[in-house]
């Protein structure tokens, strides 16, 4: 199985195995909070990103919708 098509499991196993080697067990759980830490606040950040954008394309849209049936008005007044 693959982490969003870069890395497989073998290559993830590696990487700890070497953390935990380079920074030791105490550190390296210490390591591993703020890793969460981190993930949820990027988590956090990208799922308002989100909301943010879907709000706004919302309101293109209604925009989009309001020039066409004004288009069309002026268009009928030919």
């Amino acid at each position: 199985m693959e982490i969003l098509g870069i890395m497989g499991m073998q290559e993830l196993l590696v990487i700890l195995l070497l953390a935990t080697i380079v920074l030791g067990p105490e550190r390296m759980v210490r390591a591993a909070r703020e890793m969460g830490k981190h993930a949820r606040n990027l988590k956090s950040y990208f799922s308002a990103l989100s909301e943010e954008l879907k709000t706004e394309l919302e309101i293109l849209d209604e925009v989009n919708q309001v020039k066409s049936e004004v288009e069309k008005e002026l268009n009928g007044r030919k």
